[in-house]
């Protein structure tokens, strides 16, 4: 029975890998990704669903093109890693070379072919590990930092593993990783307790890798450059970290859930641009992935990003336009292309300016507006302090269709926060309701107007369709005998 398993994984190998000659080759070209990984993992003894964790990570289990990401000296992109399993070859690592010469496999088909790229991998993490591999999957954790310079990569890989994934490859390949609950991360300590934008978490660059400056009195910082890291996030900041680079960015963020590292302190000078003048003057924010992949691009990224971009814009004073946040590929002599097509720049410039509250509509109608309407059983009144403005109405319940009216204009399609002012009294009523005209018809609303009084209540979020008409109403016809209050309401554009 061991023999047949032996020579079963064997012919799989030869197989997967084209050890068995011109065959081998069309076994490669329609293998599934599922089974490159268990035949590799099996050749090597390493765990198969830690091979594909680290795939994820890498590359989203896509095999890019060995130029996505050749090494380019003085290029934040150009680490010099290759296909799904991030193979390197830079001056400070050489995995690739490693893999060559382990497996057997040319240094061209390593980068090229996603099945030798894998069985590449797996040697040399089982190279790193020894002789024993454990059976334990945190047993890995080392090897898998050593393989990917660091705790940083070894916790990303280690998280993917806890959570599970999964993807549709533009193959067309439905992969999934189980989750692990087991996966357990490490501590990353650093040396500096607090980044300078209080949502980030400091990592540190290694000082040949940019300029230690006071740019706030000897440089006036006035851009923005968007990049994208072709690798993972932690492959990023972990060459920043490297003193052979002679590369940098202040910030990086991670594509799953937004979170961010910052690696050059905002009054030094990082080497992200490819320009120096650019340099002296500008923010560099990485984002993690690939320009030539959609995917990565999450709406988490995009609001993490121009949170911080909002944050930087208003600190030092940079206009919030095309001329002053701009893409690597627009730095004048730059030779990359990211952040590349995929890139939403009009949804980017659009959250920047709402988190900067430049770009968020907001319009009132008091009950004393030209654009309120009410009839005259709806009575004066000023005597509540917790009104809006000088006055407000109010009217007895009775099952009538006479509602108080606010036009409002409304600019373009979108997302509003509805709110509504009105003053609270014991003799107010419980059940006094608001309707809200939507894009899907009128929106229901039921308020208790005893309470809450003197400041604006979110009646909700809502869509709704450009016009200039009536989109807030307050209703007679409703339970109860006490006063039904119609004082002021707000709109307010989210998104």
């Amino acid at each position: 029975m061991r023999a047949a398993t032996v020579a079963f994984v064997a012919l799989a190998t030869a197989l997967a890998f084209g050890l068995a000659g011109s065959g081998g080759a069309a076994a490669r070209e329609g293998g599934s990704l599922e089974a490159e990984f268990r035949v590799a993992a099996a050749e090597y003894g390493v765990p198969a669903d830690l091979l594909k964790a680290m795939g994820y990570v890498n590359t989203r289990w896509e095999m890019p093109p060995p130029e996505a990401s050749d090494y380019e000296k003085g290029a934040t992109e150009g680490r010099g890693q290759y296909g799904i399993m991030a193979l390197t070859r830079n001056p400070s690592k050489d995995t690739l070379g490693r893999a060559a010469e382990l497996t057997g496999i040319s240094v061209e088909r390593l980068k090229k072919e996603r099945a030798a790229n894998i069985r590449g991998a797996a040697a040399v993490l089982a190279d790193i590990q020894g002789e024993r591999k454990p059976r334990d999957i945190n047993g890995w954790y080392e090897a898998v930092s050593a393989y990917g310079d660091g705790v940083l990569y070894a916790n990303q890989v280690y998280e993917t593993l806890r959570k599970g994934a999964e993807a549709e490859t533009s193959g067309g390949e439905r992969v999934r990783l189980g989750a692990h609950p087991e996966a357990e991360t490490r501590e990353v300590y650093t040396t500096m307790a607090t980044a300078d934008y209080n949502r980030a978490t400091w990592y540190g660059a290694h000082s040949n890798n940019y300029t230690d400056s006071n740019r706030e009195r000897s440089y006036d910082i006035n851009r923005i450059v968007i990049h994208v890291t072709q690798g993972s996030w932690s492959s990023a900041i972990n060459w920043f970290k490297d003193g052979r680079a002679q590369v940098s960015a202040h910030y990086t963020v991670r594509s799953s859930d937004g979170k961010i590292g910052q690696s050059v302190r905002e009054e030094d000078i990082a080497w992200h641009a490819g320009n120096w003048e650019y340099n002296t003057r500008s923010i560099g924010i990485e984002h993690e992935g690939y320009v030539s992949e959609k995917s990565w691009f999450t709406d988490a990224m995009y609001r993490s990003s121009a949170r911080l971009a909002a944050y930087l814009c208003k600190k030092y004073k940079i206009p919030i336009d095309r001329k002053h946040i701009i893409g690597h590929n627009e730095v004048p002599g730059a030779t990359h292309t990211d952040p590349g097509p995929h890139w939403n720049w009009s949804k980017y410039m659009r959250l920047v300016r709402n988190y900067a509250g430049t770009n968020t509509y907001k319009q009132v109608v008091d009950n004393s507006s030209p654009r309120f309407r009410a009839s005259k059983a709806w009575k004066l009144s000023s005597w509540n302090n917790q009104k809006y403005g000088k006055n407000y109405r109010a009217a007895k319940p009775r099952s009538v269709n006479d509602t108080a009216k606010y036009k409002i204009k409304i600019p373009k399609r979108g997302k509003y926060a509805v709110f509504a002012w009105w003053p609270a009294n014991a003799g107010y009523n419980r059940h006094t309701r608001y309707t809200i005209r939507t894009v899907s018809g009128w929106q229901r609303r039921v308020v208790n107007q005893e309470k809450n009084g003197g400041r604006w209540v979110k009646l909700g979020t809502y869509t709704l369709a450009a016009g200039d008409r009536v989109y807030v109403r307050v209703h007679r016809n409703v339970a109860g005998k006490d006063w039904v209050i119609a004082d002021a309401v707000r709109v307010k554009r989210v998104g």
